[in-house]
């Protein structure tokens, strides 16, 4: 049996192309959290693109805003499909939360050790550059700058 979307159903989805747009990611995104399961065409058209519903640029944002705090495409599935189901585990979800709390405290921490040796050189100290323990910022900094002459060439 064929579905047929009425007029007003079909005012109500959008195609691929609208969808990226609205939620601002790109057609490879769209298409990864597919394939992992993270959302769904609503329906097709007899030419077999994709529609999608109003709803999926809501989840298309929540899953980005889960990516940006550390949360693996995995983990996001497992919290999307608990939703779904309108049951949360909430032990589970707990578990998760502490995994992503220590890895924000983690990048943080690595972050605070770069911003002490970046923050001087910022100011116009070089002398933090001497120290051995430094290599790496040198070694950023000078790789920063070729690719900056680069994009200039």
């Amino acid at each position: 049996m064929k579905t047929v979307n009425t007029l007003t159903a079909f005012k109500s989805l959008q195609t691929t192309s609208a969808l990226c747009k609205a939620a601002n990611v790109t057609r490879g995104q769209l298409r990864l959290y597919e394939d992992e399961g993270l959302i769904a065409p609503q329906s097709r058209t007899e030419a077999g693109y994709r529609q999608y519903g109003t709803d999926t640029v809501d989840r298309l944002k929540a899953i980005m805003h889960l990516k940006e705090v550390g949360f693996t495409l995995a983990e996001i599935a497992l919290l999307l499909s608990d939703r779904d189901q309108g049951e949360l585990d909430v032990q589970a979800i707990v578990r998760l939360a502490c995994e992503v709390l220590s890895k924000i405290d983690e990048r943080i921490a690595a972050l605070q050790v770069i911003r002490a040796y970046v923050a001087p050189v910022a100011l116009g100290d070089m002398s933090v550059l001497q120290d051995e323990d430094c290599n790496f910022l040198v070694q950023f900094m000078t790789a920063l700058s070729v690719e900056k002459t680069r994009r200039r060439a």
